[in-house]
């Protein structure tokens, strides 16, 4: 299945997948958040940060430096049986072991503590297609067997779940720190976010894509 997934490859679909696993090409999605952060729950920024910075840690370390070594199963691209048969982009092959995957690990994660914080259907299917398309960017550029990316998104998102709720009981019980949400305008999400915020997350998200797309057609890099 991995050989069938990534054999189909085009000079400018090679350097899209490529922008799309690069973590700093998403920069300007990250400051955005943070903005909407501060400028919706001021008291609580702090420790949504340190929430979802212990969250990355957290799946980032424990898909890399505990499964991956602990299961020891090859990338595609040192697996013996068909290492020479991969596609690679730029030559890159990662480290030797894949599973499992910590880029889906991360972006899942990221995606699924997100979309519980915000209650926005629009902003929950946009960030979960988001977490799709750079999980699947590293089945195409080679690095990863399928089983490797749905078992990394799979632990990532129930660790959002787990660090989403621990937010909830542990740290704002212990800050004193209760959410007011005004319910008598649908401007606001349950969970008290101004959804226009919310949609100029999902714009500077399809502006960062549309971006990569154009510069992926035009630029042979």
């Amino acid at each position: 299945m991995l050989l069938t997934l990534n054999s189909f490859h085009l000079p400018w679909l090679d350097r899209f997948m490529w922008l799309l696993s690069d973590t700093l090409s998403w920069a300007p999605v990250l400051l955005v958040m943070l903005i909407i952060l501060f400028r919706n729950k001021q008291s609580q920024t702090f420790f949504l940060l340190v929430t979802f910075g212990l969250l990355i840690v957290f799946t980032d370390q424990i898909s890399s430096g505990v499964i991956k070594p602990l299961v020891g199963r090859f990338r595609p691209t040192y697996d013996p049986k068909i290492g020479t048969l991969v596609h690679v982009v730029n030559n890159y092959r990662g480290g030797e072991f894949g599973f499992i995957s910590s880029h889906a690990a991360n972006v899942f994660g990221f995606a699924g503590l997100s979309l519980l914080l915000f209650r926005n259907w629009l902003y929950s299917f946009v960030i979960l297609l988001w977490a799709i398309a750079v999980s699947y960017s590293r089945i195409y550029l080679g690095v990863h067997f399928p089983l490797d990316v749905i078992c990394g998104a799979l632990f990532g998102f129930l660790s959002s779940v787990g660090f989403y709720y621990l937010y909830k009981v542990t740290i704002q019980k212990s800050t004193s720190i209760r959410v007011i949400t005004d319910r008598r305008t649908r401007s606001i999400t349950s969970s008290g976010y101004n959804k226009n915020d919310l949609y100029l997350l999902v714009a500077t998200l399809l502006i960062v894509v549309t971006t990569m797309l154009i510069s992926s057609f035009s630029l042979a890099w």
